[in-house]
């Protein structure tokens, strides 16, 4: 029996088996020629690689922020003085200031210089009265123009007059003497320098001897009724009382003198010597008479 023909199948060639690889090498991949053109450019562009999209970026603390705004306030300061090179500029440094726990006077002195000046009572004077003491003594201004008899028990005359005697400070007598007390201190105070008092005065009539007006500068503690003596100024009045009145200014020099928390400061004025009174004025625009403290 004839074997019928077979028809001859072509057999295709086998494909070429695939190179091993070890274990964890990764496989080429097709953009592997690209990066390797822009290797120069590797720092300019992201990863190929990388995940997309790129995670959120955090967001930077507080306290980051405010670093950074500082630094750049301190470029721009740094380009203005950069900018005006050649010319004195002063930038002032910012520092935290603490609270002030205490006053701010300088230790030893006052903060400015104090002008008190005399008052009768009531202030400003609106009429005659009899003679008064322990006046007031503050930093008000005199504002009354017309100057009365501040003694209608002493002298007839306008102003205050005061009485020859003994020259003490332990003087007494409605006629004798005057006296004026600022308020009480809230907190120490020290006095340094130069206190001068500056009153206007005349004899209470014509002719005769000086008289000498002295002025007593004292620290009075109302509590304990007790004074402190800071120094005695004497000045002669020789103006005759039919002439203006003349500024005298007795004065005190004070080095480390303390006036105590709830004490006051006084003058007293006396007279002596002489054969004529003193008589001063005090307590008008013309005539303000005053106490200035170091």
């Amino acid at each position: 029996m004839t074997r019928a023909a077979s028809t001859r199948r072509t057999r295709r060639p086998r494909r070429a088996a695939a190179p091993s690889r070890a274990a964890g090498t990764r496989l080429p991949v097709p953009h592997v020629s690209a990066r390797s053109a822009l290797a120069g450019a590797a720092l300019l562009l992201p990863p190929l690689d990388a995940a997309w999209p790129p995670a959120a970026r955090r967001r930077r603390s507080p306290v980051r922020r405010r670093l950074a705004a500082l630094l750049a306030a301190g470029l721009v300061v740094a380009a203005v003085a950069a900018t005006v090179a050649g010319t004195q500029v002063v930038l002032a440094r910012l520092v935290d200031a603490a609270a002030v726990t205490g006053n701010t006077f300088a230790t030893g002195s006052w903060a400015t210089a104090t002008t008190w000046y005399l008052h009768n009572n009531p202030t400003p004077p609106t009429a005659n009265t009899a003679a008064q003491f322990n006046l007031a003594l503050d930093a008000t201004a005199p504002t009354a123009t017309t100057l009365y008899n501040y003694d209608t028990g002493c002298e007839t005359r306008a102003g205050r007059s005061i009485r020859r005697n003994t020259g003490l400070v332990t003087e007494t007598g409605a006629c004798r003497y005057a006296t004026w007390r600022s308020t009480a201190f809230a907190v120490a105070r020290t006095l340094n320098g130069t206190a001068t008092l500056t009153v206007w005065a005349r004899k209470t009539s014509t002719l005769g001897a000086a008289p000498t007006l002295r002025v007593f500068l004292r620290v009075f503690n109302p509590a304990t009724s007790i004074y402190t003596e800071l120094g005695a100024a004497n000045v002669t009045v020789a103006t005759e009382s039919t002439s203006p009145w003349v500024a005298r200014t007795p004065f005190w020099s004070l080095a480390s003198v303390t006036v105590p928390a709830g004490s006051q400061v006084e003058i007293k004025l006396v007279a002596l010597n002489g054969t004529r009174d003193v008589e001063i004025a005090y307590d008008t625009t013309a005539f303000p008479s005053s106490l200035a403290l170091p």
